[in-house]
C-alpha cells in the first residue's frame, strides 16, 4: 500500500500525473485546433458550439492573449514541441498587428480577418490590456525578442495610468470604483514578469496592489475581501458585507505564489489561511462544489445569506486545484489534501462531461448553466482556466516527485 505522502485524489502522484498529462493533451488541445484556432490567420475565437464550431467571427482580446500565454507556457515548460511554437508565432502576429491601439493601449474586438468591431475607448477596461501583457511576456520567454517584453511593459504602465484616472470606466457601473479583479491582475502578471526581471517600477507596482488585496480590499471585522471600494479605498455603503467568493478565493493562491518569490512566509501563511476560510465559507456541504458568486455575510429583504450555490463555475474550481495543491506542495496541510480530493472528484464528475472544454457552471445539482444572465456569451467555451490548472499542477507534481525521489 503507497504511503499517504504518496496519494492525491485516491491514486499515486504519477497516476494522477499522467491523468492531467491526458487531460491536457488528448482532451484539451485536440478540441481547439480544428475549428477554434485559424492557422492561417491566427485569431482565436471562443464562443462555440460543443463540437468546436465558431457561431460568430469574433475575436476577443482577453482570449486571443490567454491563448497566447497558454501555448506559449506549453512550449516553453513542456519540451519545446516547436508546434505549440509555431501556433503561439500566429497568435502572437495577429494580436500585435491587428488589435494593438497603440500606446500601449488594446482594442476590445476584432473580426477574424483582423478588422477592429469594438475601437478602444479612454473608459475601456484594463483586463484585455492585462492580459495581453501576460502573452506577451511568456512568449518573450520563447522568443527573447526585447520588442515583446516592452510591449508588455508599456501595456502595465499604461493600464496602471488608466486606472488612476478618476474617469476610469466614465458612463459604466465601475466608474471611478477601487475594483480587487484589477489588483489581482496586476499582482499575477508583473508576478509572471518579476521571475526573470526585476524592474524596479513594477516592483513597486507590484507591492502596492499586494498591499490593496491584504490590507484594503479585506475587511477585518467581517473577515471578507470585498470586491468593490471607493476611490479612496473606503468601503461602499450597502456592499461592505459582500464578496464575490470566485475572485477572492483566485486572488489568494496569486499572493502565495508572489510570496514564495519575495520569500516572505508570513505573507504566504496569511494568504494561504484566507484562502482555506473561503474554500470553507463557499463549499457545498449537500451536494458537493462551490458556490462561486456573490456571497452575502448577512441575508435580507432581497438577498441570502451565504454564497450562492446555484452558480457553480468551472473556472473557481481550478482555482481551487491550484490552490490545494500549491499548499500541498509548500507546506501539506490536510485541509489542503481533503478539498483537492473532493474538488477533483466534483470536477470530473459534474464539469469535464467528457468534453475537451469543460461546462463553463453548473448550477446546484451539477446540471449544465448557462452563463448569459450574468453577462457572459452563453456559447462561451474556456480556453485559459482549465489549461493553466492543468499545466500549474503538472509542473507542481513533477517538483514533488523529484523532491520524494532525492529525500528516499
Amino acid at each position: 500500500m503507497l504511503k499517504q505522502d504518496n496519494l492525491i485524489a485516491g491514486v499515486s502522484l504519477q497516476n494522477h500525473l499522467d491523468e492531467l498529462t491526458s487531460r491536457l493533451y488528448i482532451e484539451y488541445l485536440p478540441f481547439w485546433h480544428p475549428h477554434a484556432f485559424n492557422p492561417q490567420k491566427g485569431g482565436f475565437q471562443c464562443h462555440l458550439e460543443t463540437n468546436g464550431v465558431p457561431v460568430d467571427d469574433q475575436v476577443f482580446i482577453w482570449y486571443q492573449s490567454r491563448a497566447l500565454w497558454v501555448y506559449s507556457y506549453l512550449y516553453n515548460n513542456f519540451g519545446q514541441d516547436p508546434k505549440y511554437l509555431e501556433i503561439a508565432d500566429r497568435l502572437h502576429d495577429f494580436l500585435v498587428n491587428h488589435m494593438y491601439a497603440g500606446n500601449g493601449r488594446w482594442h476590445k474586438m476584432a473580426d477574424t480577418n483582423g478588422n477592429i468591431t469594438k475601437p478602444d475607448k479612454p473608459s475601456a477596461d484594463i483586463y484585455g490590456w492585462l492580459f495581453a501583457a501576460s502573452g506577451l511576456i511568456e512568449y518573450y520567454l520563447a522568443t527573447k525578442n526585447e520588442k515583446d517584453l516592452e510591449l508588455a511593459k508599456l501595456s502595465i504602465h499604461t493600464a496602471d495610468q488608466a486606472y488612476e484616472n478618476p474617469n476610469y470606466r466614465k458612463g459604466t457601473p465601475d466608474e471611478g470604483l477601487r475594483i480587487q479583479g484589477h489588483s489581482m491582475l496586476f499582482m499575477w502578471v508583473i508576478t509572471q514578469l518579476l521571475r526573470f526581471d526585476q524592474d524596479s517600477a513594477l516592483t513597486k507596482l507590484w507591492n502596492h496592489h499586494i498591499e490593496n488585496i491584504m490590507t484594503r480590499f479585506y475587511h477585518p471585522t467581517y473577515r471578507i475581501s470585498n470586491e468593490t471600494l471607493n476611490r479612496d479605498y473606503s468601503r461602499i455603503k450597502g456592499v461592505e458585507k459582500t464578496m464575490f467568493l470566485g475572485h477572492t478565493l483566485e486572488t489568494q493562491w496569486m499572493v502565495m505564489e508572489a510570496a514564495l518569490i519575495k520569500q516572505d512566509k508570513g505573507l504566504f501563511n496569511d494568504a494561504k489561511d484566507h484562502f482555506h476560510r473561503y474554500l470553507d465559507m463557499g463549499w457545498d456541504h449537500v451536494f458537493d462544489g462551490w458556490g462561486s458568486g456573490d456571497y452575502h455575510v448577512f441575508g435580507g429583504p432581497d438577498t441570502f445569506q451565504g454564497p450562492d450555490y446555484n452558480l457553480k463555475t468551472m473556472w473557481a474550481h481550478t482555482e481551487i486545484l491550484i490552490g490545494c495543491m500549491m499548499v500541498r506542495e509548500h507546506c501539506d496541510e490536510y485541509w489542503a489534501r481533503d478539498y483537492y480530493d473532493k474538488t477533483w472528484d466534483y470536477v470530473k464528475k459534474k464539469i469535464c462531461r467528457g468534453i475537451g472544454a469543460w461546462e463553463q457552471a453548473v448550477d446546484r445539482f451539477g446540471e449544465p448553466l448557462s452563463r448569459e444572465k450574468n453577462g457572459v456569451h452563453p456559447m462561451r467555451r474556456g480556453n485559459f482556466h482549465q489549461p493553466r490548472f492543468l499545466m500549474m499542477n503538472m509542473k507542481s507534481l513533477q517538483r514533488i516527485l523529484n523532491k520524494n525521489q532525492n529525500t528516499e
